[in-house]
């Protein structure tokens, strides 16, 4: 995935800079949810959060790929 992939889809879903950037961490830079909060200074859980919005909205990225004209 790309950044601009990236910063697309959190676009698309409202992340907070925070947010966005511990998510960033784990997506691309490969960090654990841990790590990426502890870093931004954030609690797992609103990490845990974002990540999990990010993801499923990659889910359904993919589930509707297969409709749209190339």
């Amino acid at each position: 995935m790309t950044i601009e992939h990236f910063n697309h889809i959190a676009d698309l879903i409202g992340l907070k800079k925070r947010s966005r950037e511990a998510v960033l961490l784990m997506e691309i830079e490969g960090m654990t949810g841990y790590s990426a909060a502890k870093q931004m200074d954030l609690s797992e859980s609103t990490v845990s959060r974002a990540h999990s919005r990010f993801r499923k909205a990659i889910k359904e990225i993919n589930a509707l790929a297969k409709y749209l004209p190339l």
